[in-house]
């Protein structure tokens, strides 16, 4: 769950700058799960997480308080490095290696679907559809450039996004591949949590747009009772408390005394004591 959040929380509240006068920035984030299942009353909302994702020299630091873990991606070592110092636990995943399971996992949801066209569930149909769309997601799309609202609407997935403009390319591709990859680890650490492709395929409209989220709601009724939205302040720069913390963690990403778990052995000792 905190992989899912973090991954959906990288969204922003956007203060405009050059990347020629200022280093790096800071995203803080919040992500809500928004209870809407009784008609005609005030929608309740629950705070799930609180983030805080860094962009310093091409490399991103993403920590989740709570979970006491951060998670160091580093694109041009194609890699990605988990701490989690309480445990005093790190592992590694390659981002080949990602691209490998997150293929097998698609063959292995074909063949259920297979195997869900002959099935006599009461839900079968239900679960198809929904895996259907998350293999081959297909999105009606409309933006509205005066208000800066995006909207990405099928019969049941559907985002709303409130867009603001951005005036370096470089810094709006960098967080969006960011997104695409965390996206990606998240479902190879979760195997129940949904495909990427949908996700994905908003930072690809979000790219033609040169635009950053400042909230995005991702709403999954009828099908199911699950909506989400998230806000995130996005931050010119990088104070030196927050280069003090990306010492800090880059010295624990090299740190001889934590146990080097592969990326299984670590899913089974930290992410499924979490449930």
């Amino acid at each position: 769950m905190l992989l899912v959040c973090r991954f959906f929380a990288c969204l922003l509240v956007v203060n405009q700058f050059s990347a020629a006068t200022a280093q790096g920035f800071r995203v803080e984030g919040q992500v809500y799960r928004i209870d809407q299942t009784s008609t005609g009353s005030r929608a309740v909302e629950t705070r799930l997480v609180n983030s805080v994702t860094l962009f310093h020299k091409g490399n991103v630091y993403d920590y989740v308080q709570s979970a006491d873990e951060v998670i160091i991606f580093e694109p041009t070592a194609r890699r990605f490095t988990i701490l989690n110092t309480a445990r005093g636990l790190r592992t590694n995943a390659d981002l080949d290696e990602i691209r490998h399971l997150m293929e097998s996992r698609r063959l292995e949801s074909k063949r259920y679907l297979q195997e869900l066209s002959q099935s006599t569930r009461r839900d079968a149909g239900k679960v198809a559809r929904s895996l259907q769309f998350e293999l081959a997601p297909s999105f009606h799309t409309e933006f509205n450039a005066t208000a800066g609202s995006l909207k990405m609407s099928s019969d049941s997935w559907k985002y709303r996004v409130q867009t603001h403009a951005w005036e370096d390319p470089d810094q709006v591709r960098e967080y969006l591949a960011y997104a695409d990859w965390i996206s990606q680890l998240n479902y190879v650490l979760h195997p129940d949590s949904r495909f990427p492709e949908p996700r994905m395929l908003l930072n690809r409209k979000l790219r033609e747009l040169n635009r950053v989220p400042t909230s995005v709601t991702r709403d999954l009724r009828p099908e199911q009772p699950d909506t989400l939205r998230a806000d995130h302040k996005f931050i010119a720069g990088l104070s030196s408390s927050d280069r003090n913390l990306i010492r800090v963690w880059d010295a624990a990403a090299k740190d001889s005394s934590l146990n080097q778990l592969s990326l299984r052995s670590y899913q089974e000792a930290v992410l499924v004591s979490q449930r």
